[in-house]
């Protein structure tokens, strides 16, 4: 029964991630399967004690076990070295610093809890502290669900048939130079361009979409072009999208420049951390196009992450709210009802 339970989330895993790579519960789903693979692991090597399922399992289990009670204290570590270093190369900001608000936030919470804190407020307001716990285990499993998915979603092999190449903007440098981080963008499009001309002599249409910000001198999709005919590609394979102001803008817009008459077979270039919301935004405009990732310096990544996290949760933000806002009307009340009993 237990291994029919693990080819069942396999197989729920496997539908859901063929039907949709975009969506998030795959990382949800994933972990479920790979639980289960682990619970038959386990049922067979304690039913078959020294068997190979024994050598298997027990090594897993216990580097899952050290990892999971190593985890907290290795982030806290990390967080304090990675913020240093997007602090030298970067400089100080709030968006280089949620990494770092992140590891304090860990700190001060296993302090409340090996106090025990709430014993210090009244007995009316101690519900704060369980809807406060409730609330990192919510946002938790969001964040965890969320970097599954956008690893998953990574692995991606585009066929070299595509008949159009969208390479998603970002801001400009003393508002006309094209930074490093979108200049890795182009090269990436014009990369895979060049690899799909050389193994089957298809030339794509390269989008370089995005519009001037109040601080720039020109379009973001003007500067990318610029940037592109300097490695080398052609102004007939160009086209230049200059309104969108922001990712969903991005692919909306991109895809009405695409011609009706010809295929619409597309792959979206943006950085690799910022792959699985894009791929989102593009579901959301009906174009049918999946992501490929720019490389991005490493220490870039935790904060750029945190904050993609932050602007998916956004997305769906109403439903967030009514959740959280239930559960705290609900522990008051419950509190409330205790209280009036006792």
């Amino acid at each position: 029964m237990g291994h029919l339970i693990t080819v069942f989330f396999i197989l729920l895993f496997v539908f859901s991630y063929i039907q949709d790579r975009r969506k998030v519960t795959n990382g949800f789903l994933l972990t479920l399967a790979l639980l289960s693979i682990g619970g038959s692991l386990a049922y067979e090597g304690v039913k078959n004690p020294g068997s190979f399922y024994t050598y298997i399992f027990f090594p897993l289990f216990i580097l899952l076990i050290l990892f999971i009670g190593l985890s907290g204290i290795l982030f806290i570590i990390f967080s304090f070295f990675n913020t240093r270093k997007i602090y030298k190369k970067e400089g100080v900001s709030l968006k280089n610093s949620l990494i770092l608000a992140l590891g304090v936030g860990i700190i001060l919470l296993n302090i409340a809890t090996l106090f025990n804190l709430d014993q210090y407020l009244q007995r009316e307001f101690r519900f704060i502290f369980s809807f406060a716990r409730f609330s990192i285990f919510y946002f938790s499993f969001f964040l965890f669900m969320f970097t599954v998915s956008a690893l998953l979603y990574q692995v991606y092999f585009p066929k070299l048939n595509k008949d159009y190449i969208i390479v998603l903007g970002s801001g400009l440098i003393g508002g006309d130079k094209v930074p490093p981080l979108l200049q890795s963008r182009i090269k990436k499009g014009v990369s895979f361009y060049q690899k799909q001309l050389d193994k089957n002599g298809k030339k794509a249409k390269i989008i370089f979409t995005g519009g001037q910000g109040h601080d720039e001198f020109l379009a973001e999709g003007e500067a990318m072009a610029n940037f592109a005919r300097s490695l080398g590609l052609e102004d007939e394979q160009i086209i230049i999208e200059d309104q969108a102001k922001n990712t969903y803008e991005n692919m909306r817009f991109s895809a009405e420049k695409m011609d009706a008459q010809e295929p619409k077979r597309a792959v979206f270039v943006t950085n690799n951390y910022h792959l699985l919301r894009a791929g989102i935004y593009a579901k959301k405009a009906n174009l049918d196009a999946d992501g490929i990732g720019a490389r991005t310096a490493f220490y870039f990544i935790p904060n750029a992450f945190i904050r993609e996290f932050i602007a998916f949760m956004n997305l769906y933000r109403k439903s967030h709210i009514i959740i959280i806002l239930s559960t705290f009307i609900f522990s008051l009340l419950l509190t409330f009802f205790y209280n009036y009993l006792n």
